[in-house]
């Protein structure tokens, strides 16, 4: 499913689903980063680069939305993000790529993820003439 350069950040600050959402992309081929904060993330977004940011919404200090915003204005349209939320209906749907509803079964962020590299990619392919 995934190859070598699809590399991955998740931000979530519980650590057990930081090692859950690793252990559910590292077999897929994903090569996936995590962060414990938004704050984490947006320093590891700036000198990184990614193919995905998966994001839970609710976190202390700086908020998964937060952090959404601040990648669009850091990296404009070139880094899709995927938020992550108990409460899907209250999110601006702008402003993510594609929102899983916590709890999500595995096949469901596979797809989520799969589906959002492959539109990314497909974005940014230059036209054939």
């Amino acid at each position: 499913m995934g190859n070598d350069n699809e590399h991955i950040l998740v931000i979530d600050d519980e650590p057990a689903i930081l090692k859950v959402l690793k252990k559910m992309l590292n077999p897929e081929g994903f090569e996936v980063d995590t962060a414990k904060s938004g704050l984490e993330g947006l320093a590891k977004v700036q000198l990184q680069t990614y193919d995905l940011l998966i994001t839970d919404i609710k976190m202390p200090g700086v908020s998964g939305i937060q952090v959404a915003r601040a990648v669009r204005e850091i990296k404009a349209d070139t880094l899709p993000v995927i938020g992550m939320s108990g409460t899907p209906w209250l999110l601006d749907r702008d402003l993510f790529d594609d929102v899983l509803s916590k709890p999500f079964l595995r096949a469901d962020l596979l797809a989520a993820v799969t589906h959002t590299i492959k539109h990314r990619e497909q974005k940014f392919e230059p036209e054939s003439l």
